[in-house]
C-alpha cells in the first residue's frame, strides 16, 4: 500500500487506508478491543466518484476518515499546522477548518483535488468536540491487555509517597472507558476528563480531584489536557501512548510539572517493546531535534510542504 501510494497512486483513498492500518497499529499496543475497521465502504465510494452526496450516512463516514485523520496526528495541507478545527470536505480532504474557508471564498475548489465546494456549509465538522471519538468498545474485563495490567501495578504498588495522585493521559478515550472497571475492582477512587464533557464536568471533575483525598486517579484525554489546565494536585503522570507530536504530550505534562507544583513528580510512559511505539518515539525524537534547530535560527523562513516527510514518517513506521 506504501508502495503503491509513493509510485503510481497517490489518491486520497490509499493515503486513509495508510494512516488507518498505522493507527489500528498503535491502537493494539495498548488493547486488542480498540482496533476496528471503519473506512471500507467510504473508501468503496470515493474510488467511484470524486464526490460522495452527504447523505447522513456518508456524513457518517465522512466524519470517521476524519476521526482517523485526527487520531493520527495529521495536518492542515494549507498551513501545515496540525488540525485545530478540523473539518473534511465531500471529496474527502481534511483542513483546518479557518484555512479551507478562505480558500472557499476565493474559488470554492478543493485545493488538492480541484472538486467543486459551493459553500462552507458542506464542510463536514467531527461528530463531538475536540474529536473525541464515540466509539464504544467491549472487552472482557477478566482479560486486560499488558498495559492495563502494567498501569495497575503502578497504581498498587507500595512505597509510593503518602498521598500520591496520578493523571493517566491516553489519546483515545474509548481505552480510558476500558481502565475504568479496572480501577473499580481496585477501589481506585478516580475521576475523568475528555472532550465529551461539558466545561462544566471537567471543572467539577478537575476539583474533584484536586479536593477529595479518596479520588487518587484523573483519567485525561491527551488532546483536552494540552493546555489551559492545572494539575497540580498530581505528583505522578502515566502516558498510556505516544503522539507523533512530542509538543502535544511535553505541554499535557506540564499541567502536571508547573509552577505551583512542590513534590517530586514522575512520569512513566507505557511503550510496547519491538512494536511501531519503538519507531513513533524515534520519528518523536527527530522532531525534537528539528524543533531545537528550528529555534537557533534568527532569519523567519516560510513553512514548507511536509507532505514528502509525513510520508517519510510513515515508511518509518512500516519498516
Amino acid at each position: 500500500m506504501l508502495l503503491d501510494f509513493k509510485s503510481k497512486d497517490k489518491s486520497n483513498t490509499n493515503y486513509s487506508h495508510l494512516l488507518e492500518v498505522i493507527l489500528r497499529l498503535r491502537q493494539v499496543c495498548n488493547h486488542w478491543a480498540l482496533c476496528k475497521n471503519r473506512l471500507d465502504k467510504l473508501a468503496d465510494l470515493l474510488e467511484n466518484s470524486k464526490v460522495v452526496p452527504l447523505t447522513p450516512e456518508n456524513i457518517k463516514a465522512l466524519q470517521e476518515m476524519l476521526q482517523i485523520r485526527i487520531e493520527s496526528q495529521d495536518t492542515c495541507p494549507i498551513c501545515l499546522d496540525n488540525l485545530e478545527q478540523p473539518v473534511i470536505t465531500a471529496c474527502a480532504h481534511a483542513f483546518d477548518r479557518p484555512c479551507i474557508e478562505q480558500v472557499i471564498e476565493r474559488q470554492h475548489k478543493c485545493p488538492m483535488c480541484r472538486a467543486e465546494i459551493q459553500d462552507t456549509n458542506t464542510l463536514v465538522s467531527p461528530a463531538v468536540e475536540m474529536g473525541e471519538s464515540t466509539d464504544t468498545v467491549d472487552a472482557d474485563p477478566d482479560n486486560p491487555s499488558s498495559k492495563i495490567e502494567a498501569l495497575i501495578k503502578i497504581l498498587t504498588a507500595k512505597g509510593q509517597a503518602q498521598g500520591t495522585k496520578t493523571v493517566i493521559f491516553s489519546q483515545w478515550t474509548s481505552f480510558l472507558n476500558l481502565i475504568e472497571p479496572h480501577l473499580l475492582r481496585h477501589g481506585i477512587g478516580f475521576a475523568r476528563i475528555d472532550g465529551r464533557m461539558s466545561s462544566i464536568s471537567r471543572d467539577n471533575s478537575t476539583l474533584r480531584f484536586s479536593t477529595d483525598p479518596s479520588c487518587t486517579v484523573l483519567l485525561a484525554s491527551l488532546s483536552v489536557c494540552s493546555v489551559g489546565l492545572n494539575l497540580v494536585a498530581a505528583n505522578q503522570a502515566i502516558l498510556c501512548d505516544s503522539w507523533w507530536a512530542p509538543a502535544i504530550e511535553d505541554q499535557a505534562v506540564d499541567r502536571v510539572y508547573r509552577l505551583g507544583q512542590t513534590r517530586e513528580t514522575t512520569v512513566w510512559r507505557l511503550v510496547m517493546e519491538d512494536s511501531i511505539e519503538d519507531r513513533v518515539l524515534a520519528i518523536q525524537e527527530n522532531k525534537r531535534k528539528l524543533m531545537l534547530e528550528a529555534f537557533r535560527e534568527t532569519a523567519t523562513r516560510k513553512k514548507v510542504d511536509d507532505r514528502a516527510t509525513r510520508v517519510a514518517d510513515l515508511e518509518k513506521l512500516l519498516k
